[in-house]
């Protein structure tokens, strides 16, 4: 009896081997591998000019994070009104979509996002590119240098280093709303702009409003039918299979005082936030 059971202390038992790796091994290189893939989809996604989407109308956890105090006041917010407003025209190209989309911009909102906008436009930044996101019933994003080029793979991650300080508002983000895609943290508002389809109110106080749709919403209706490639099999998820292109982003400004002392005043824009435009595409 006592030679069993000094045998049975010798030898393993099955239930607790698999192959050459104990159970405990397994979760320890399971937690690892877990580990590797987290810290690639972060890199990622910090690469990436992005817009959460949740048709959740709820606030956040912690609104003292991303809300102004003005934000959270009671006065019924009330959209700034001036025939003087600057307009981003985008002439929209493509086999489903065909128009123009004047976006009416709100530099009482956001005046430095503006005028980083109206300087983008000048220097032919979003000419040739495309909405690589599209996403029906929430919003249409677009404005990535990276997606002239012929490799879908990549759109989305261009310029990761032009960057400006997030002006939080109380502007709702409802349909035809345009706000600026930022990177996931804060300060991180980039290049890329979106347009809501629907009204989706999660985003307030999370996203910086430069101003909304004056005409053209049909445009927009009529991106939400192009065949999206819903999965990411051919570059990222929701990109349009065939490219919806703004062959033209021009701009309209006349007088508004708001967004030239954005453009000229000292300190206005910090020069370690923005990437300094070049005089051509290729140095964008």
């Amino acid at each position: 009896m006592g030679s069993t059971l000094s045998q049975s202390r010798r030898t393993p038992s099955k239930r607790n081997v698999v192959g050459d790796f104990t159970p405990r091994r397994l979760a320890t290189n399971n937690r690892g591998l877990v580990a590797i893939i987290a810290i690639g989809v972060a890199c990622l996604l910090a690469s990436c000019d992005r817009i959460e989407h949740s048709r959740s109308q709820a606030t956040h956890d912690d609104p003292g994070d991303v809300h102004s105090a003005e934000h959270d006041s009671a006065t019924p917010f009330a959209w700034p009104d001036d025939p003087s407003h600057p307009v981003l025209r985008l002439d929209i190209d493509s086999d489903l979509a065909r128009g123009t989309i004047a976006i009416e911009l709100m530099p009482e909102l956001a005046p430095v996002a503006v005028a980083h906008v109206i300087d983008l436009a000048r220097h032919q930044y979003y000419d040739g590119t495309t909405f690589h996101r599209v996403i029906p019933g929430f919003m249409i994003q677009g404005g990535d240098p990276n997606s002239r080029d012929r490799d879908p793979r990549n759109d989305g991650q261009g310029n990761p280093d032009l960057r400006i300080a997030d002006e939080f508002s109380r502007a709702p983000f409802v349909r035809g709303v345009v706000g600026m895609g930022n990177k996931g943290t804060r300060n991180t508002t980039g290049g890329q702009f979106f347009i809501m389809h629907a009204d989706s109110l999660n985003l307030d106080g999370r996203y910086t409003v430069i101003g909304r749709v004056r005409s053209g919403m049909e445009v927009v209706d009529a991106i939400m039918e192009v065949s999206i490639d819903r999965v990411g099999r051919w570059g990222p998820k929701d990109r349009p299979i065939e490219n919806v292109v703004m062959r033209s982003v021009t701009i309209e400004v006349q007088n508004t005082n708001e967004v030239q002392q954005a453009m000229t005043s000292d300190g206005s824009r910090d020069p370690n936030e923005a990437k300094p435009l070049g005089n051509s595409l290729a140095d964008l």
